[in-house]
């Protein structure tokens, strides 16, 4: 059973860190998308130059809203990835290993439908320094309008986030 983790967190936050050490614990049976992978994929196409600055995050966070009124294509990608994910552990026999797809999505409605539809659980990731920076799209200024599931404090070491990812693993897949 594939479970849905939502990871939220202000740029800078450590949401990707904290998703590379779950699925360095987990190894094969994590894996990461984000609402924006396809986003990017269409924004390339559009000569995006695939750098991180505060005018392409607003530009990928208006495609992205663009995009979901269009064809609900953030959504649909997430569902289309939790499909192969399936397929694939069924294909290897393990379908009834513990297994999760962590998917970075911000905006709370969108968290909420992966809430109501997909039965998600929501995790965000706070990091004192890059709280109060400035925001540059309406996706970033909202990550703190939603009442999340759980809560990772990242200001401490790396070592500090591992220990708190391994409790989180713990958390949700008591049976391990």
């Amino acid at each position: 059973m594939i479970k849905i983790v939502i990871v939220n967190g202000r740029p800078g936050a450590g949401k990707t860190t904290f998703e590379d050490i779950c699925q360095a614990l987990m190894g094969p049976f994590c894996r990461s998308r984000s609402t924006v992978d396809k986003i990017k994929e269409v924004a390339k196409k559009a000569r995006w130059d695939g750098k991180k600055t505060p005018e392409s995050r607003k530009f990928l966070s208006d495609l992205k809203a663009l995009c979901r009124e269009y064809n609900d294509l953030p959504f649909q990608d997430i569902k289309r990835e939790i499909r192969l994910f399936e397929s694939d552990l069924r294909i290897y026999g393990v379908e009834n290993h513990a297994a999760i797809l962590l998917v970075d999505s911000r905006e709370p409605e969108e968290i909420q439908r992966f809430k109501d539809e997909l039965g998600a659980i929501t995790v965000l990731i706070r990091r004192a320094a890059v709280e109060e920076e400035a925001t540059s799209n309406e996706s970033d200024e909202h990550v703190f309008d939603f009442d999340y599931d759980y809560t990772i404090d990242n200001n401490g070491s790396i070592d500090d986030l591992k220990v708190q990812a391994e409790q989180f693993l713990d958390l949700i897949f008591p049976e391990k």
